[in-house]
């Protein structure tokens, strides 16, 4: 088997990365916008030993269960690459990955993985969408989408079926208004140029928008302009802000400048209000996020009187939700600004019997069990809702050490929870249960409400 060799592969699953996989003389396949039941044709990209990795050429005979696309730009377009796989198909898979990968990495022989909760809407589900500026050939400023499996190749979307329709207007009008004010695009590889994202969330509970344009500088033609006439362009757009980015990194975050409004929109979750702006986490899809929120109340099995640690807090959501039937609930949060959020949110909804710490998880932990921080808790319940990366393995320990009679981990990446599952049980900690959650329709992503309960 050698680099651009043409082969004939049929399709028999999808690896938890969203690959699909098939076998050719023994060797195992990998190949990108393959489903199974396929058999397809695929020139082959990356030659090893023991797989390969190859690039659909054409479907030879289609599976059972694939469908058209509804979206022009699913052949290009590196976002919801499942949308040609039939949607209950995609949650059995989701379903069957997530007992798979506790099985094969957790070391766990009969998880028990309850059913998957299926995502509310299939389509239009996404509270928020990132959007990139790049120049074109002719050095004209482009706004789109990535390219599949490319950092530094944009396409202009001409619509998205994941954001609200607001949002395309939003992103179409900027196409548009940074063509004709002669805009300068970022590009990604050279570091020159000016606009580099444009991001827009649309939070649908309430109805709120807020449009952030990303820069590396702010000198930019009839900005101010720009801004009023997004904000015109719906009530519903409440604020509008440049985020100022200055180096190297292609991140579309910065420091804020509020052109429109106060900078902040509101979303309701579980029956409380959340201040958002432009660099505060929020779970993407906000109506499936509360039913997986509900989740992890109904695992932490309440009953007013706990204490409860909540590790990686972000802007206080769930140790807000969790505060309303504990006695007291405590954040963990790294990022000083979303731990004034979660402050602000607190004083919103009126709850008192919340605080939050600001630091990093594994060293608010360490000085807590050293005496070097004040007002170390002794929680019956510990939450943690870490980022893909899982949790350190002495944050594991740490909150092992804490002997909370309940943990309830809030995941979305099977594979570091079951890294993370594992060393837990090793540690005295059972496994109750484990219920994935469909956030992300037509995607790989998979995320996850798992119970520990203490052996006593």
């Amino acid at each position: 088997m050698q680099v651009n060799e043409l082969l004939t592969v049929p399709i028999s699953d999808l690896e938890l990365g969203g690959k699909a996989v098939g076998r050719h003389d023994g060797r195992v396949v990998f190949v990108d916008r393959g489903l199974p039941g396929d058999q397809v044709v695929v020139r082959v990209t990356r030659a090893k030993r023991t797989f390969a990795e190859a690039r659909l050429e054409r479907v030879e005979r289609p599976s059972p269960d694939r469908v058209p696309a509804p979206c022009p730009h699913a052949e290009r377009c590196g976002g919801c690459r499942f949308q040609e796989l039939r949607y209950e198909r995609q949650l059995e898979i989701k379903e069957r990955l997530t007992r798979e990968t506790l099985v094969r990495l957790g070391g766990i022989a009969s998880p028990p993985v309850a059913a998957i909760v299926p995502a509310p809407e299939r389509f239009h589900y996404r509270n928020k969408m990132e959007f990139s500026f790049q120049p074109g050939e002719d050095g004209a400023p482009r706004l789109g989408l990535h390219e599949r499996g490319a950092f530094d190749r944009i396409f202009e979307i001409e619509t998205c079926l994941l954001p609200s329709p607001l949002t395309v207007e939003i992103v179409r009008f900027t196409q548009r208004f940074a063509r004709d004010h002669g805009w300068r695009a970022y590009h990604p590889r050279r570091h020159e140029g000016v606009v580099r994202f444009l991001t827009v969330r649309h939070l649908p509970i309430t109805g709120e928008c807020a449009v952030h344009l990303v820069a590396a500088d702010g000198e930019i033609a009839a900005l101010e302009t720009w801004a009023r006439e997004v904000a015109a362009l719906s009530p519903a757009v409440r604020a509008v802000s440049l985020l100022l980015n200055r180096t190297r990194a292609n991140v579309a975050t910065g420091e804020e400048r509020v052109l429109v409004g106060s900078g902040v929109i509101v979303e309701r979750l579980g029956g409380l209000e959340f201040e958002v702006s432009g660099t505060a986490f929020l779970q993407t899809n906000s109506r499936q996020a509360d039913a997986l929120y509900a989740r992890a109340l109904e695992a932490a099995s309440l009953e007013g009187r706990e204490c409860v640690l909540d590790l990686y807090c972000g802007t206080g959501t769930l140790t807000l939700l969790l505060a309303r039937s504990a006695g007291e609930a405590i954040g963990v949060e790294s990022v000083p600004e979303s731990t004034e959020h979660a402050r602000r949110n607190a004083a919103r909804n009126h709850i008192a019997n919340a605080r939050f710490e600001a630091g990093e998880a594994r060293a608010v932990l360490r000085e807590w069990a050293r005496g070097e921080r004040p007002r170390a808790p002794k929680p019956e319940v510990v939450v943690v809702d870490p980022p893909r990366a899982g949790l350190h393995a002495r944050v594991v320990a740490r909150v092992a050490e804490l002997q909370p009679r309940r943990i309830v981990y809030v995941s979305c990446n099977p594979a570091t929870l079951a890294r993370d599952l594992r060393d837990f049980t090793a540690r005295g900690y059972t496994l109750a249960e484990v219920a994935p959650f469909d956030l992300f329709p037509h995607t790989p992503h998979i995320e996850c409400v798992a119970l520990l309960t203490r052996a006593t």
